[in-house]
């Protein structure tokens, strides 16, 4: 193996998660393996400064998790994560700087098998520094955990995009709807959504909202990419929104969000959360709200995540007569929260294959 790559294989605990880091940048290395290291559960075992190295290093060495740079000379980031999933499947951080938030190189990963990515640390206040460590250790914790054979490559075809938006005069004719579908999904989302949205023929002629478990300021980039792939109207979900039928919603599960009727409209209100610990809280807001609009026209779609939220909302839906679908626990990237659905409220489990085609059936729920 190449010298170059610093191993520092452990003798500690087995139940370590052993991380792997791959990034160009010495100074990058640097700041990932320290904040790592500071968490008791997390174990450094090497930094390979390309993918050749990498994948040398992971033929040889065990690793739990990889932490990986899209942008590197010689073989890029995705072509080093598409030869790691064919030879040696690992869950996948996938690395971007604070510029390439929009990057559709990070939405391809997600394609290839990658579980989330992360903003590689940047040196700001004391308090933004430590808010970062949290995260990175989070995403690395969690990321441990995902069932990687779930992983799959998703084949994607383009779209062309025909329709247009209303106008603000053909707004005001907008009817409210019969009913409302609300997906959640943290991690492991962005394959589902991927897997389930572009595979679907028509959207459910009720407006759709679709929380998913990444800060607010990436929805956008996001939104963008989904526009390539899905031949409806996919929109970000903001304050005051009037919600139309046949149309997707997205918003962050770090918002909190409820619906208003004024009329014959359906508005969405949005609100940023006041803080990290009110998380838990905002899908089941969202579904409270839905359920008491809606009654038996509310359908909650449970998909791939590990954030335990939503249960309490998805009670309230099944109280009120409203329907839940939940992906299948064993083809989720993480299957804590569908598990916990389908144990405790005994959801209807559907793969998101089976979903796309009840949704491309719906005439109105």
């Amino acid at each position: 193996m190449n010298q170059s790559i610093k191993s520092s294989v452990s003798n500690g605990p087995e139940d370590k998660v052993r991380v792997l880091i791959v990034d160009d940048s010495p100074l990058i290395c640097g700041a990932l393996k320290q904040i790592l290291s500071s968490a008791p559960g997390i174990e450094i075992i090497g930094c390979a400064p390309n993918g050749q190295e990498a994948l040398s290093f992971l033929s040889s060495i065990p690793c739990d998790v990889c932490m990986l740079d899209v942008n590197m000379p010689g073989i890029n980031g995705l072509t080093v994560l598409k030869q790691i999933m064919i030879k040696s499947p690992k869950p996948t951080l996938m690395a971007i700087s604070f510029t390439d938030d929009g990057s559709r190189k990070i939405f391809d990963a997600f394609r290839y098998g990658a579980v989330d990515f992360f903003q590689k640390p940047v040196q700001k206040e004391e308090e933004d520094l430590l808010s970062q460590t949290i995260i990175l250790q989070d995403k690395v914790k969690q990321a441990a955990m995902v069932q990687i054979e779930a992983a799959r490559y998703l084949r994607l075809k383009p779209v062309s995009q025909s329709g247009q938006p209303k106008s603000d005069r053909e707004v005001s004719a907008v009817k409210f709807p019969k009913g409302i579908v609300i997906v959640s999904t943290s991690t492991g989302g962005y394959s589902a959504l991927l897997s389930l949205l572009p595979n679907m023929s028509s959207c459910p002629e009720v407006p759709l909202i679709v929380s998913l478990g990444t800060p607010a300021r990436y929805l956008n980039a996001f939104i963008e990419y989904l526009k390539t792939y899905v031949s409806f109207e996919v929109l970000r979900g903001r304050d005051r929104k009037i919600l139309e039928r046949g149309k997707i919603y997205l918003i962050s599960n770090e918002e909190f969000a409820s619906l208003e009727q004024t009329g014959d409209l359906l508005r969405l209100i949005v609100s940023p959360g006041a803080d990290l610990s009110d998380r838990h809280e905002t899908l089941d807001l969202l579904l409270f709200s839905a359920s008491k609009h809606f009654g038996p026209g509310t359908l909650a779609v449970f998909l791939s995540g590990d954030k335990m939220v939503g249960l309490g909302g998805a009670q309230v839906v099944s109280r009120n007569g409203g329907r839940l679908l939940v992906q299948r626990p064993e083809a989720c990237l993480a299957p804590g929260l569908p598990g916990r659905i389908v144990k405790q409220l005994k959801g209807e489990s559907r793969s998101p294959g089976e979903l796309s085609l009840l949704m491309s059936k719906w005439k109105g729920i």
